[in-house]
């Protein structure tokens, strides 16, 4: 079983799809009914549990899927489908969680990964594209979960493959820069402040800086007018882009880039909508149907949805529906904290465990989910961050049997797990 809930994530990262006149479907749903049949049908689960990270995702669920009714019947039944598959994802995985090896989970999902990595570096290079690999549209965000994957391992490691580890983290670096994927970047780099500052918040502040002077060195040392253009982007995030001299001219300002420029009329559009539907919103998948309807004579690289959670939400499911999405978050932050501050009391991890969990995980997939277009993989995210305190503590509790099996007559169980420090 858990081999299938890894691979349900990995299939993710994916180029396989199958379109339909309803819906899109990937091997994620295949493998999620596939996990779901044999653990009902085996008595498996002999005793059901609903922890609280599951129950913590049924009314954003319900309010999206309702909002999604709102608007037309097909499209009601189009997210219906999608939210039970998510929900039959977030069902398994509650049930197998205090089965799960973590850290075996973890090494399969990182060997995933890199082999998806090369894959996408391969093709891209066959094609002639020796910089800016975000062509494939589902494999490309191996760039940005990799670096949050790699730094859970550098995390937890023992001290004898740290090495190892420091080392492939160093070389991901050119790989995401030639990659031209910003967030990926961005999301690297916070990682490494986090990391080398131990998670110190008066350290990363200091590194965050350095971090942003080295960028802008880089962004003028580098001969590649695009990846000169992607970092010279990130070191002014705010920056919006002109999308009424893209429509009144049929080009793009100087400076900007197409996902400037449409992140910006998404904006404007939003704010507008938001105003006038503030508490229900327009209704799920509604913001894609009022461009491709108002806005036909528009370039279509601007007729895209929302790309931003936060904002999506707000905008189709309104201020009801962002509040049962942020209830998520800060439950799942505030939850965490309890299971990692009993941890450190019981000496089962160090206070840099403690410091740095929440920032490698739930900081970065916060940012995923607030620059990226909504779909499966986003809601995937919400469900592994709402049951991420119940992972962490059966993952913990998992290490601690094991170490407790290899090492019987051990005086030191009680203490912090290998690699942890203080």
């Amino acid at each position: 079983m858990r081999y299938l809930l890894t691979f349900a994530i990995l299939s993710l990262f994916l180029p396989i799809r199958l379109e339909t006149s309803l819906v899109l479907l990937r091997p994620f749903e295949l493998i999620t009914l596939l996990a779901l049949i044999i653990g009902l049908t085996t008595g498996r689960w002999r005793g059901l549990t609903f922890p609280v990270g599951f129950l913590l995702l049924l009314p954003f669920l319900v309010w999206h899927m309702v909002s999604a009714f709102s608007v037309d019947i097909e499209n009601g039944l189009r997210e219906l489908l999608q939210m039970s598959a998510v929900g039959a994802f977030a069902f398994v995985l509650a049930q197998e969680a205090r089965r799960l090896d973590t850290r075996q989970i973890m090494n399969i999902l990182l060997f995933g990964m890199v082999l998806t990595l090369a894959y996408t570096i391969a093709w891209h290079v066959d094609h002639g594209y020796s910089v800016g690999w975000k062509h494939l549209f589902d494999p490309r965000l191996v760039f940005t979960f990799l670096p949050i994957a790699l730094a859970g391992l550098l995390l937890f490691a023992s001290q004898s493959k740290r090495r190892n580890l420091w080392v492939a983290w160093v070389g991901l670096l050119p790989l995401l820069v030639l990659s031209g994927e910003r967030k990926a970047f961005l999301i690297y780099f916070f990682l490494t402040a986090a990391l080398l500052t131990r998670g110190r918040l008066a350290a990363m502040v200091p590194a965050i800086a350095a971090g942003f002077v080295g960028l802008l060195v880089l962004s003028t040392a580098i001969d590649n007018a695009y990846i000169e253009k992607q970092l010279q982007s990130m070191l002014d995030p705010l920056r919006m882009g002109q999308y009424e001299y893209l429509a009144a001219k049929g080009k793009y300002a100087p400076g900007d880039t197409p996902s400037n420029v449409q992140r910006s009329f998404a904006f404007t559009l939003s704010k507008q909508l938001i105003s006038q539907h503030p508490l229900m919103g327009v209704g799920t998948n509604k913001f894609k149907n009022i461009i491709d309807t108002e806005f036909r004579n528009l370039p279509d690289e601007l007729r895209l949805g929302i790309h931003g959670e936060f904002q999506r939400i707000l905008t189709e499911n309104g201020i009801i529906g962002l509040s049962l999405y942020v209830l998520i978050w800060v439950a799942a932050w505030v939850r965490l904290g309890r299971v990692l501050s009993l941890a450190l009391f019981h000496e089962l991890i160090g206070a840099a465990h403690a410091r740095l969990l929440p920032l490698v995980v739930l900081v970065p997939c916060a940012f995923y989910v607030g620059t990226e277009a909504s779909g499966t993989r986003a809601f995937v995210t919400l469900i592994l961050i709402s049951l991420l305190p119940e992972l962490t503590w059966y993952g913990l509790s998992f290490a601690l049997h094991r170490a407790r099996r290899s090492h019987p007559t051990s005086r030191f169980l009680g203490r912090a797990l290998p690699g942890s420090a203080r």
